[in-house]
């Protein structure tokens, strides 16, 4: 009987975690794999990249890169090979 009131509270604490999960910011996160051939990357509104491309020109990769990780919540890979694919 503890066991099943046990895993009641925790059915109740993961519902209300995903609850929490699901109400947050909507972030893209790109399947582990990483992208597809022929993928540019995130799907952003029109113009969403300028801030990035401008850095990439001015020559601050490491900034674009930085600002596509916070963006789109990528890992350090998948941020540089998105900025270079700019």
């Amino acid at each position: 009987m503890l066991m099943v009131i046990r895993l009641r509270f925790d059915v109740r604490q993961l519902r209300e975690e995903i609850d929490r999960i699901a109400s947050g910011p909507r972030l893209y996160r790109p399947a582990p794999s990483g992208m597809q051939e022929g993928e540019r990357g995130p799907r952003t509104a029109a113009g969403g990249d300028e801030e990035l491309r401008t850095l990439v020109a001015k020559g601050r990769k490491i900034e674009a890169i930085k600002e596509a990780r916070e963006r789109y919540n990528l890992s350090l890979k998948e941020a540089k090979d998105y900025v270079e694919s700019l």
